[in-house]
């Protein structure tokens, strides 16, 4: 892949010139592809570093390429398990021992000689209080990834890595630990719900529902025929490991920053749900300490709270530094990618400063 810099060449939307012209120099000095969609209200920018896609403006699709968004994914799979709830196919409060293959729940949380997997509630999962193991964050995971970038990754082989010599964090519900480990297991709860695959259930609950077009599940569906920028670690190219690592309930799908766009501000307006108390129940979450970069504030089930230029945003982040966010009370959506594992400080500066720009547009 060409990793050239250069200042986009085809940028869209109705943003003023000033506005387009800084938003295109913000982007110019990243070295991975970055694409970043603001609107408020009817105002938009939608641009890349890597410049547009040319037939979007005859209106053939999205203005920039689709990307990986990882962990962004857990929000849809928290979604699709609340309306799972709503339609009375499963209560998040229950064990889910009811609803897991037998054996897996007495294997995937001992601590202390003590078995807590069928003590452990959907609703745990969702609100990453379950105390699991978090195999993604393991750079022993990270080393089996490089060495068999071929290998094709089952859920169970997933959470196996989760049990080998890992120990839960805490006793379920009584601390806050972020997991992709329940998130394999919220995908497998919605496969056994459903009696379909997880692919099926994402486009039945959402991304049909919702005609998110270009929003699909990596390597467990036929992807749509649109192009794919690519990820980084540091400097080796992602794009050819099997993408069975991460596209099971924590991660895996393919979309645009419009898609995403369109699913967050949706989902917060509450327009996916049928009752209100279902988004509620989807925000209440924890209060988190501050981290770096955005600043998150509160861990919800498939949502979390971040102060970006001291606006409130939800949404979530992914691995590749993708990015999903709405401020409800502006009506300001910021999505895309930075396609590069490692953290760049001009990351948060370009989150910031779209905030601040999109703040003065008129709704």
């Amino acid at each position: 892949m060409d990793r050239e810099t250069r200042i986009m060449t085809n940028d869209n939307g109705n943003a003023g010139p000033a506005a387009r012209a800084r938003f295109a120099q913000s982007l110019a000095g990243l070295s991975e592809e970055c694409i970043l969609r603001v609107r408020r209200g009817s105002i938009w920018w939608e641009g890349s570093n890597r410049g547009g896609i040319a037939t979007a403006a005859a209106g053939a699709g999205p203005y920039t390429r689709a990307f990986r968004t990882a962990s962004v994914t857990k929000t849809f799979t928290a979604a699709v398990v609340l309306l799972l709830a709503e339609e009375g196919a499963l209560a998040i409060d229950d064990a889910v021992a009811a609803y897991l293959p037998s054996g897996i729940c007495e294997r995937i949380h001992i601590l202390d000689g003590i078995s807590y997997g069928p003590r452990i509630s959907i609703a745990q999962l969702l609100g990453h209080r379950s105390g699991l193991f978090d195999y993604a964050t393991d750079p022993r995971f990270a080393a089996r990834i490089a060495g068999a970038p071929s290998k094709l990754w089952s859920p169970l082989d997933l959470l196996n890595e989760a049990l080998e010599d890992r120990l839960p964090y805490f006793r379920p519900g009584e601390g806050l630990a972020y997991s992709d480990t329940g998130y394999v297991l919220l995908g497998m709860i919605i496969e056994g719900v459903t009696g379909a695959t997880l692919a099926a259930a994402y486009k039945k609950y959402l991304t049909d529902p919702l005609a998110l077009k270009h929003t699909y599940l990596e390597g467990k569906e036929a992807p749509v025929d649109w192009p794919v920028s690519h990820a980084f670690a540091g400097a080796v190219d992602t794009f050819g490991l099997d993408p069975s690592f991460d596209t099971f309930g924590g991660g895996g799908l393919v979309s645009t920053a419009a898609d995403l766009d369109s699913f967050i501000t949706r989902l917060l307006s509450g327009a996916v749900f049928a009752r209100d108390a279902t988004l509620g129940a989807m925000m209440a979450g924890t209060d988190a300490a501050p981290g770096s970069g955005t600043r998150k504030t509160r861990s919800a089930a498939g949502l979390s709270a971040f102060s970006i230029a001291e606006q409130r945003f939800w949404g979530h982040l992914g691995h590749w530094n993708s990015f999903m966010l709405h401020s409800i009370e502006e009506d300001i959506s910021i999505c895309g990618t930075f396609n590069q594992a490692d953290e760049d400080p001009r990351q948060k500066r370009i989150l910031e400063a779209a905030a601040i720009e999109a703040r003065g547009w008129q709704k």
